[in-house]
């Protein structure tokens, strides 16, 4: 069930640039064409996990909880019953910004914890959930762990990505949109050459007679007619859409030294590089029926006299993720 290519460069990539997506405050790890995790069927999946749990205190724990969203969710579920604890944790560094340690007490977060290293004792949480995240993991590492720390009468249950989901789609089409403007001959290349030329302009200085400004002119102009092209063609051109209002704005703010918009569409070449990377994470970890069957078979052997329940969630949309859940026997 193991995936390749967890080795100590990658492993510090994906904490470089989840950290760095959860820094922006969002609270699901999807691609961003789709804004539906935690409400319609997601939603629906986890209050029925919740509304299964016995009253009274409990332990939770999060696997790859991101910015906390499940810990939220259950918190709201059953911030009237006394005793709720939930550790949640995480590879990337963690700042939820919604924590209220006088509102939300009880809930801890764990930053730079690895899910096939969990620190924490045998037996000792009643539900170990993942919302989108488990499946990132060396799954059969991350499930031996999860499975410790779950006490021998508790519940796991997770939410994966479906590799005939939407959200793979799009992520699909995300991924050729941003190769469209990271191209060389794409709108941000185009954009970088241009920008010294229209800096000129703006301190007084006529570039129009010089043969570079021509080219740099020229090649903007092909580049915004392409993404014209594109977008009309693309089955979800957010990402298209967005960089297009984007540089236009960077252009009109230019001034007559061309550095601080230089760096500024630097860094949003970064973005959309780390951007990227979990997009193709998304796509390259998402499981199909044969994986998860792999799973599902593997949490039996480890727990034979328990049940597995796997569901599809979907709604309108498509297709979302797969729903598995563990149910005491």
């Amino acid at each position: 069930m193991d995936f390749p290519g967890n080795t100590p460069a990658d492993t510090a990539a994906r904490r470089a640039a989840w950290t760095a997506y959860w820094a922006t405050g969002g609270l699901h790890s999807c691609v961003g064409s789709f804004d539906g995790n935690y409400s319609g069927a997601i939603g629906a999946f986890w209050r029925d996990v919740f509304d299964r749990l016995p009253g009274g205190p409990l332990r939770a724990l999060d696997l790859a909880t991101g910015n906390g969203a499940l810990p939220r969710l259950l918190w709201e579920h059953r911030k009237q019953v006394p005793g709720l604890e939930v550790d949640a944790v995480d590879l990337a560094q963690l700042a939820p910004g919604w924590l209220d340690p006088s509102q939300h007490a009880g809930l801890r977060f764990h930053a730079g914890v690895a899910m096939e290293n969990l620190p924490f004792p045998d037996a000792c949480f009643d539900l170990v959930g993942s919302q989108y995240g488990f499946e990132y993991a060396l799954r059969d590492a991350a499930l031996a762990e999860a499975l410790r720390v779950l006490k021998p009468g508790g519940r796991l249950a997770l939410v994966m990505h479906h590799a005939d989901s939407v959200l793979v789609r799009v992520g699909r089409s995300e991924l050729r949109n941003q190769a469209i403007v990271l191209a060389p001959e794409g709108l941000l290349p185009a954009t970088a050459a241009v920008l010294p030329w229209i800096a000129k302009a703006r301190a007084g200085i006529d570039p129009s007679g010089e043969p570079g400004a021509l080219e740099a002119r020229n090649a903007y102009n092909r580049a915004i007619q392409a993404l014209a092209t594109d977008i009309a063609g693309s089955p979800a051109p957010d990402l298209l859409v967005e960089a297009r209002a984007w540089v236009n704005q960077l252009l009109a703010g230019t001034g007559a030294d061309p550095g601080p918009s230089l760096e500024k569409l630097s860094a949003y070449r970064d973005g959309l590089v780390a951007a990227g990377l979990r997009t193709g994470e998304l796509i390259e970890h998402a499981l199909g029926a044969e994986q998860l069957q792999s799973l599902v078979q593997a949490i039996q052997a480890a727990r034979p006299a328990a049940r597995v329940e796997v569901e599809t969630l979907q709604q309108a949309q498509g297709v979302l993720g797969w729903g598995l859940r563990l149910e005491p026997a």
